[in-house]
């Protein structure tokens, strides 16, 4: 089995003071004598490929801290698991914790495609396994400069279960961390500080490891059927094509999220939310994600009279000129449901889009995806269906069917 290692940066592949990613070849040369030595002692079968000329423009080295990736480096990642998708039996991505759930929400989207009901048009049906640490795996002799692999920490123990999880053949796109094993699309990033950093809150693990690795097959996306599989030639080509329009526009998907707060709105006068709102749209946004409060509750500006409210008509306007609003949920576990209250329901007649139990980093990765990817046609396929019928459908498990 050949699994793939990719290293885009963040804090598993970063030494020195202050923490700096490492350079691919760097990480792979520290890796191969300090780390691979145990990992063949425990997977004998298991050949680990590490990829070192995979790089991101933004970064003269070729990795970034996830800080500063950005979606055209979602592409890059698809790119290159596409091109190497029959001599890979999975892949393993190293990457920082700050974005690696926009990344792991946006993959599944690229390296994908779909009808215009839904159904998929092709899917894949080899692991793509994302970690990542809150301390580095290796540790710089200040003195020499020569590297250590550093005792006891979550980097090593993440590394081992994404490889496990390669392993293990889940045709998922998945995040593995702190003992367990998330769908991508499902995952946020829930503490700063400590090892259990991320979490999975409206979707129980794929996986749990320890000192027996237990999976919930019930639970994992089924093997997508031959005629749709990544694995044919003819069904790859026609993503690699999808992923070429994307690429070409996804600079130009400018979705932007805004959270609800408590801003001061004058009756029958100005709103600085609103302002917010027009600001936004003048830029040129292609789609606005919205996290609410509770159950999908956005300040309107008019508490007596919400459709009238000045935030309620600048949502509209800007759903008026194309814009796609998303109305999700700035509370971490639960359902948009924006029938339940007053202070919501004026949100439908506005145009958004509600979004059940999806995250709002899933929603913002998802909608950039399939704005971008609007416009791509196929022979086989037809037009891409539109990201308004797609988004609050559930695609790849990220949302739970109502």
């Amino acid at each position: 089995m050949r699994i793939a290692i990719i290293n885009t940066g963040g804090t598993i592949s970063c030494v020195g003071t202050p923490l700096a990613p490492m350079s691919a070849t760097e990480f792979a040369d520290a890796a191969q004598r300090l780390i691979v030595p145990s990992i063949h002692a425990e997977f004998p079968t298991i050949e680990l490929d590490f990829i070192t000329d995979l790089r991101f423009a933004a970064s003269a080295q070729g990795t970034l801290d996830s800080t500063n990736l950005q979606p055209r480096d979602w592409c890059v990642l698809a790119e290159r698991i596409l091109a190497d998708y029959n001599t890979h039996d999975g892949w393993v991505i190293l990457h920082g914790t700050d974005s690696m759930a926009y990344t792991a929400s946006a993959l599944p989207f690229l390296l994908t495609s779909f009808a215009a009901d839904g159904s998929p048009t092709a899917a894949l049906d080899k692991p793509v396994i994302l970690t990542g640490s809150q301390v580095p795996l290796f540790i710089e002799d200040a003195a020499d400069g020569t590297l250590a692999l550093r005792f006891n920490t979550d980097a090593f123990q993440n590394l081992c279960a994404a490889i496990e999880s390669a392993a293990m053949q889940v045709p998922e796109v998945a995040v593995a961390f702190r003992g367990r094993l998330f769908r991508g699309a499902r995952v946020l990033k829930t503490d700063a500080s400590q090892d259990d950093a991320f979490d999975s809150p409206n979707f129980p693990p794929l996986a749990t490891f320890g000192i027996n690795t237990r999976t919930d097959a019930d639970l994992v996306l089924p093997a997508p059927d031959a005629t749709i599989a990544l694995s044919s030639l003819g069904v790859r080509e026609r993503v690699q094509e999808r992923l070429v329009h994307i690429a070409d526009r996804i600079d130009g998907a400018a979705v932007v999220p805004l959270s609800a707060f408590p801003a001061s709105v004058t009756p029958g006068g100005p709103s600085f939310l609103a302002q917010i709102v027009d600001a936004i749209v003048a830029t040129g946004a292609r789609a606005l994600v919205l996290s609410s409060y509770g159950a999908g509750n956005f300040p309107s500006g008019n508490a007596d009279d919400p459709a009238q409210g000045a935030i309620a008509r600048a949502i509209t306007a800007a759903s008026d000129a194309g814009v796609l609003v998303v109305n999700a949920s700035q509370v971490l576990a639960g359902t948009v449901d924006d029938a339940v209250y007053a202070a919501g329901s004026w949100m439908h007649a506005a145009g958004a889009i509600g979004i059940g139990d999806m995250t709002a980093v899933a929603a913002f990765a998802k909608t950039t995806v399939l704005l971008a990817a609007e416009g791509w046609t196929d022979e086989a396929e037809g037009t891409q269906p539109s990201a308004r019928d797609l988004v609050p459908r559930n695609l790849l498990g990220e949302v739970t069917p109502r």
